[in-house]
């Protein structure tokens, strides 16, 4: 019976500082987020807009229709960068902090 009680307040006194860590890693993945529910973003470098949405081949080598920001089915890995088509500099990509 110590045990029990020892471990329902032992997670009592940790609850809030669980719940405090993952608000912050929520509030870090904002950027991710944003980017991954826009349809397009603007080049720093001319300010085209680049399409996140379309055709694109995987470093894996499959191919996928949708949002760039979408998790391979096969490999697992998110793309970390874009090329504007209209001036050729690449954008980066912001990454999800928390897995």
């Amino acid at each position: 019976m110590n045990d029990l009680l020892a471990e329902v307040l032992w997670w009592i006194l940790m609850s809030p500082l669980y719940f405090l860590g993952w608000l912050v890693r929520m509030i870090l993945d904002i950027p991710f987020w944003r980017t991954a529910y826009a349809p397009a973003i603007r080049c720093r470098n001319c300010g085209a807009s680049i399409s996140l949405v379309g055709i694109w081949k995987c470093r894996c080598e499959y191919t996928y229709r949708g949002h760039l920001l979408r998790e391979c089915p096969i490999c697992g890995s998110l793309p970390k960068m874009v090329r504007c088509f209209n001036c050729g500099v690449t954008e980066r990509l912001p990454e999800m902090i928390c897995d």
